[in-house]
């Protein structure tokens, strides 16, 4: 076997086995070209799952990518307008310089059928107490502390079913009622008229409030032409379902005020 390897190979180097290898390279080219084309699909299918689990993986690092910038872009829209709800706070100015405001957080929204409260990251230990008005961070009536606890507190609003606020049309002698209904606010008009966009505000009737705090707007007028006491329907100027920030008038409490059960 040895010498007959040394043979070949010198016959190899010498030339004289070309002819036999360009005969088996003729038999068998079709043969090699056939059994090529056999398994090329096969190959190409395993190419393509192997390029379909690369993009596979990659589509999966994009996707948690993406998740974490929407994460990201989500957080610094909020953090945006926390930062915008604080700077109109810090820029709200009362008519009454002696009235003292403490911006506080939500940390809740409690809501039933007819209950509308938020809870508030400030109390007792800040100054709270039951019976402050809330305002939003623009000055709009919000509703009033039910109960202060020391670190936080519970904010009854406006729209709750067991709110209600003396109020005047702004700029005018007539005056009513303003009364939560549980998703709005209405308004209970006792004495003079009104037209849709008058702007009504606490009139400081009964103590429960300070006077000319805005409270909403009229949209509509129920009822016949001819009622003494139409309902009137108010909008108020801010989103209670987006507020994160409120001031709590920590300088007034209301000296007729009371816990309902």
């Amino acid at each position: 076997m040895i010498v007959l390897a040394v043979v070949l190979a010198i016959g190899g180097r010498a030339g004289i086995l070309d002819p036999v290898q360009d005969t088996f390279l003729r038999i068998t080219g079709p043969m090699e070209e056939g059994v090529s084309s056999t398994f090329r699909p096969v190959s190409n299918f395993l190419r393509n799952i192997r390029d379909l689990d690369r993009l596979e993986m990659e589509n999966r690092r994009l996707l948690g990518e993406n998740e974490t910038l929407r994460n990201e872009n989500a957080s610094l829209r909020g953090d945006s307008d926390r930062l915008k709800e604080i700077e109109e706070a810090l820029g709200y100015v009362t008519n009454d310089p002696s009235a003292e405001q403490l911006t506080a957080g939500v940390l809740s929204r409690i809501q039933g059928p007819l209950t509308r409260e938020l809870r508030i990251d400030r109390g007792t230990d800040h100054g709270v107490a039951e019976g402050n008005p809330v305002l939003s961070v623009r000055g709009t009536l919000l509703g009033t502390v039910t109960e202060a606890l020391p670190r936080s507190s519970f904010v009854r609003l406006l729209t709750d079913s067991r709110s209600s606020v003396a109020a005047q049309v702004l700029g005018s002698p007539a005056d009513g009622i303003a009364r939560g209904d549980g998703g709005g606010v209405s308004f209970e008009l006792v004495e003079g008229d009104l037209n849709i966009g008058d702007v009504v505000v606490s009139s400081g009737l009964g103590g429960a409030y300070p006077s000319d705090i805005p409270i909403g707007e009229v949209t509509a007028i129920l009822g016949d032409s001819q009622d003494p006491f139409p309902t009137v329907r108010l909008q108020t100027t801010v989103r209670i379902s987006t507020t994160r920030t409120v001031l709590v008038m920590i300088s007034f409490t209301s000296s007729r005020f009371e816990v309902e059960d």
